[in-house]
């Protein structure tokens, strides 16, 4: 694991981080990582420029997602990335910081190349942009957010198959938690189609990580309430409709783009109702 540390951030920290890491590499038992660049930013808003950066050197042209996270993985690069914000780090309860960073390692793991970030456009989602229904931009972003649910359920699953149990409950609550900043992102993008549906589906990417929770006998029932209620201030329909889509978990295997396809083919015959031959609405 090669460290790599922007600003002013503790030793302590560093070796903690270092410490959790590495205990679940060792656990995971996972010989198919054979490097790891770790980044290590002293403040959130340093770690988002570097992003900012990096897609722009890359020309990536996925909108800027990962700003609300504390902790994320990319291998934009070839090689996969870890990178921490420490004073996001700080303000966490020790059960899912600790969670956040055992996600980390399974997304290098399982996703620690670049095929996994340059996904083919399911044909469902090619013709709603041909058909002049969604910019390019917002073809772009939903393939991306659902790349990013599809990747965050096969690492809870591995993660749950591994027996990381508790620190995984304690990690998705925390992200299903609604925040007033998505009530707000509701209520600006309502009115406006296509920024609605990305606002759905970035809540499909919490509840599609907790997703492989649901199945436990302790805290499964615990998980469902709380993909419930990360959805409180949506409209009944539209939060069924969101229920439904998490369904298509169950058909889920062991490739991620065939995942990835599944569940474009399952939004857009949710969300994109055919009136005839002529006329669709999102």
């Amino acid at each position: 694991m090669v460290v790599h540390e922007y600003g002013d951030v503790e030793d302590k920290f560093v070796g903690k981080v270092l410490e959790i890491l590495n205990d679940c590499y060792n656990r995971i038992n996972s010989g198919t990582v054979a490097i790891v660049d770790l980044y290590l930013f002293d403040r959130s808003s340093t770690m988002n420029a570097f992003l900012s950066e990096e897609k722009r050197s890359l020309r990536i042209s996925t909108s800027a997602f990962e700003s609300s996270f504390f902790a994320v993985h990319d291998a934009w690069r070839g090689t996969p990335r870890i990178m921490v914000a420490y004073d996001k780090t700080l303000g966490l309860p020790e059960l899912v910081s600790a969670g956040g960073l055992h996600h980390e390692v399974a997304h290098t793991v399982l996703h620690g190349s670049i095929e996994y970030y340059s996904f083919t456009a399911p044909s469902s989602l090619l013709k709603l942009e041909r058909e002049g229904i969604i910019s390019r931009q917002i073809a772009t972003d939903l393939l991306y957010l659902v790349s990013l649910a599809v990747k965050d359920y096969e690492v809870t699953r591995l993660l749950y198959e591994k027996r990381y149990v508790e620190d995984q409950i304690a990690y998705n609550k925390h992200f299903l938690e609604p925040s007033e900043e998505d009530h707000k992102a509701w209520n600006i993008a309502k009115e406006n189609k296509p920024a609605r549906l990305l606002v759905l589906v970035s809540l499909l990417k919490t509840a599609f990580c907790a997703a492989p929770l649901l199945k436990d006998g302790r805290y499964g029932e615990e998980i469902a309430e709380s993909i419930s209620k990360s959805m409180i201030f949506l409209p009944v329909d539209l939060s069924t409709s969101l229920s439904r889509i998490l369904e298509v978990s169950s058909k889920f295997g062991k490739n991620t783009q065939e995942n990835v396809d599944l569940l474009v083919k399952r939004i857009v015959d949710e969300f994109v109702i055919s009136e005839g031959d002529q006329q669709k609405h999102i």
